[in-house]
């Protein structure tokens, strides 16, 4: 006879490979240290907050929504945050399981809580090609302007894998910089795909160096500048002399959808069949 003991711990024993299954097969920011991020070296969650398992896993897909961008809105405090100086270049590091070919990445910063981005680099294609030898010591080097204004800010990395589900990953840190009092940054907002019905851009598998890899939706980036007062404090105007997207692709009401939190959710049970099948 088998025991409920028995059937409890067998149950316990699979749900632990799945969490392991989808944290490990694929891809997090581990430097600057992501959200929840449980890394040694990283500070612990905000208090009601626990260490992120998932920390790898994709927020989303071309089908649906699991998780909003950063995987959660509660940032850090203010003391746990790492310092930049504005001209800083920032060391980024990955916690690769798979990197599923490389693919294209974004990184991006927010003064306003998470209401407006502004993307500071973008790769096409090489982010995050790796071999085994390369794996564990791979690093991006993202600089941050020599102009950028002092303030609280969100430091976000986006990822478009080039093989398997076609899928959206996002983690971000929260840091502190130090630079000017107050000021301007200009520049474009985030290219969102593959991200649920709400967001139509789609970026289809790109094994092959032949194959079409969608990097024409990032000339539809919309122009977006933010103003820091000298608090630190930033609001946006979105749209600034921005290039036309394609009818139909929302990247101009960008900012707006994620403020208001207009995302569309995907089934947990859906979820975790992408996750742990790709």
């Amino acid at each position: 006879m088998i025991l409920p003991t028995t059937i409890l711990l067998t149950t316990l024993a699979v749900y632990l490979l799945a969490l392991t299954t989808t944290t490990t097969a694929h891809t997090g920011l581990a430097y600057p240290c992501g959200r929840y991020q449980g890394a040694v070296g990283c500070p612990a969650p905000p208090p009601g907050q626990v260490v992120d398992v998932d920390i790898n896993a994709p927020i989303g897909t071309n089908l649906g929504i699991n998780q909003q961008l950063c995987k959660t809105s509660i940032p850090y405090p203010f003391s746990s945050r790492t310092v930049y100086r504005a001209g800083d270049t920032i060391q980024t590091a990955y916690s690769i399981g798979s990197a599923h070919g490389g693919g294209h990445c974004q990184w991006a910063l927010s003064y306003d809580g998470e209401k407006t981005w502004v993307v500071i680099k973008t790769m096409i294609r090489t982010c995050l090609q790796v071999t085994p030898e390369t794996q564990a010591n791979y690093r991006i080097p993202v600089q941050l302007s020599k102009d950028l204004p002092s303030g609280n800010v969100t430091f976000m990395w986006l990822w478009y894998n080039a093989i398997g589900q076609r899928e959206l990953y996002s983690n971000c840190a929260d840091i502190r910089v130090e630079g000017r009092d107050g000021g301007s940054v200009k520049g474009l907002e985030p290219l969102i795909a593959n991200y649920g019905p709400g967001y139509p851009a789609f970026i289809n598998e790109f094994p092959y160096a032949t194959d079409p890899d969608g990097s024409e939706l990032f000339a539809t980036r919309s122009a977006v500048t933010i103003r820091v007062r000298g608090s630190g404090v930033g609001t946006s105007e979105t749209g600034s002399g921005a290039t036309s997207a394609p009818t139909g692709s929302n990247q101009s009401s960008f900012g707006s959808r994620i403020a208001s939190g207009s995302l569309f959710p995907l089934s947990v049970a859906l979820a975790s069949s992408f996750y742990l099948f790709n």
